[in-house]
């Protein structure tokens, strides 16, 4: 049966245009040509072998597909260049296109592979599930493989508005979700507790930003969250939208090592979810109906009220930033606006 893809409140954005999402995938036990040719076969399109770290899928289902070791030192290959004037040839068959092809697959237990795929309409996200299902059946493993994998799926859903109030409902609607989120998905343990990756926002920024009277321009707005979270390692990383808006701002607040990693683009970078390939049943339905609801609370001013009045009472007394109490008050404020207040 069909995975069913749930759609947000606005499908259209403020210049009139159809909004996309993209989507990276993060797993293991897969050499790239391996992983780019499978793909090709089940997505059809004209497959681009750049090197053994990393391979492009022109005009598949879902558009273009970049298949890749998430290695910077690797598919940058920058020491081909090099060897080629000593008469190097780095084409398949060559001894150094196998060597090359060895690294990958000896990399690839602790390098995760990477399939990133354009921004889709939202209406056609079905087709990912094909995706999914070429890689679990060259046997790709998910986060939930080993201790050492931390292997995410991020979402890059496109803004709906770049206005201040609207970019910060979305936050605000994740702040006030997340720890019914992390208990609804079931989140990896790895990930949660052992990396950095999917860290959780500070609680005095919490406290700030979940307060009424918190009205900021997009210039405060931005200020704020850099003061407090100078990294993209938050489970809902505003960096890419922030670099968007005012890159020079952004690269200021940010620490060196942070600036080269930060890619501007006008979409949440929502990196909560697991990548829970060679799961069965597991679909990116899953995770994309989280998302949605993220939207969906953020365009429902009642309810969103509701949840800051009522985080702003539990917090009073609990300093935790994520607790059982509250994501089974949570569950209740849903379950009241949406099945008994109607």
């Amino acid at each position: 049966m069909p995975a069913n893809y749930l759609l947000p409140p606005r499908l259209i954005d403020q210049t009139g245009q159809t909004r996309r999402a993209g989507f990276e995938f993060e797993f293991g036990n897969l050499p790239i040509g391996e992983a780019a040719r499978a793909l090709h076969s089940s997505m059809g399109g004209e497959l681009e072998n750049i090197s053994p770290f990393e391979a492009l899928l022109h005009d598949s289902k879902v558009g273009k597909l970049r298949v890749e070791r998430d290695a910077n030192l690797l598919k940058s290959t920058r020491y081909r260049k090099w060897l080629e004037t000593l008469g190097v040839e780095f084409t398949p068959g060559t001894l150094a296109h196998e060597i090359e092809t060895n690294i990958d697959s000896a990399s690839r237990v602790l390098i995760p592979c990477e399939v990133v795929t354009q921004p889709i309409p939202l209406a056609e996200l079905n087709d990912l599930d094909t995706l999914v299902q070429a890689l679990n059946e060259l046997g790709a493993e998910g986060t939930q493989d080993s201790v050492i994998y931390a292997f995410g799926l991020h979402i890059n859903a496109s803004l709906p508005s770049t206005e201040s109030v609207n970019i910060l409902r979305h936050l605000q609607s994740f702040l006030l979700l997340h720890a019914w989120l992390v208990e609804t998905a079931g989140t990896d343990l790895t990930r949660r507790y052992l990396t950095p990756y999917i860290d959780p926002f500070p609680q005095d920024y919490m406290e700030k930003v979940l307060d009424v009277a918190y009205r900021p321009a997009i210039d405060q707005l931005i200020d704020d969250y850099l003061e407090f979270n100078p990294t993209r390692n938050r489970a809902l990383d505003m960096l890419p939208i922030f670099c968007e808006l005012d890159r020079d701002r952004v690269m200021a607040g940010l620490p060196a090592e942070e600036r080269k990693l930060v890619n501007a683009r006008p979409a949440f970078h929502y990196r909560l979810p697991d990548c829970k390939v060679n799961v069965p049943g597991w679909s990116v339905a899953s995770a994309w109906n989280h998302w949605v609801f993220i939207e969906k609370l953020a365009d429902d001013d009642r309810l969103m009220n509701r949840l800051i009045d009522a985080w702003q009472t539990h917090y009073a007394d609990f300093k935790l930033v994520q607790n059982t109490r509250w994501v089974m008050q949570l569950t209740t404020l849903i379950a009241e606006q949406y099945f008994t207040d109607k």
